[in-house]
């Protein structure tokens, strides 16, 4: 190949397999990057010369408790405006953040709940040329109860936090 398509793989779908040895694994046949890696382990990669395609913070708050909800707010903003300089000096670029689940909430409270969240840690990111990352996730098959489980939704967040690259 002529360097033109980079493949990663998302560690947590190696189960058991340490870090360590799924570095070299990867290595062996021929992946550039590993997925979902947390500060923490970052020096893992780069010392076998991998890229973390995605970043992700463990936070206090989880994949279902995201920015749709303002309870999670606060912590989520202390999270991210630590984290994103963090990223940025590593030499990564994109961080991924979560809506959360409904319980119960409608898309459009869950979506102006997610931009008055995302909006006050987007400066810090593009100061850093960081890029804020929401997963649209499958809530019909595997994850039941996310918000942010279609396009439709995904892009009105872009747009409505003022993303204009569309």
């Amino acid at each position: 190949m002529k360097g033109n398509i980079n493949h990663s793989v998302a560690q947590w779908t190696y189960g058991n397999m340490p870090l360590e040895e799924l570095c070299v694994e990867a290595k062996k046949i021929g992946m550039t990057a590993i997925d979902l890696i947390a500060p923490k382990d970052w020096p893992t990669l780069k010392k076998h010369g991998l890229h973390c395609s995605m970043c992700y913070i463990a936070g206090k708050v989880s994949l279902t408790e995201g920015w749709n909800n303002p309870k999670f707010h606060e912590q989520l903003i202390k999270d991210y405006t630590e984290a994103i300089p963090m990223v940025a000096e590593a030499g990564y670029t994109n961080l991924i953040c979560f809506s959360g689940n409904r319980n119960g909430m409608d898309d459009k409270t869950g979506l102006e709940n997610c931009v008055k969240g995302l909006k006050q840690i987007l400066p810090l990111a593009e100061k850093h040329n960081v890029v804020i990352v929401m997963e649209l996730l499958n809530s019909k098959k595997d994850h039941k109860d996310y918000m942010c489980d279609h396009t439709t939704w995904g892009v009105e967040l872009l747009q409505t936090v003022g993303f204009s690259q569309l």
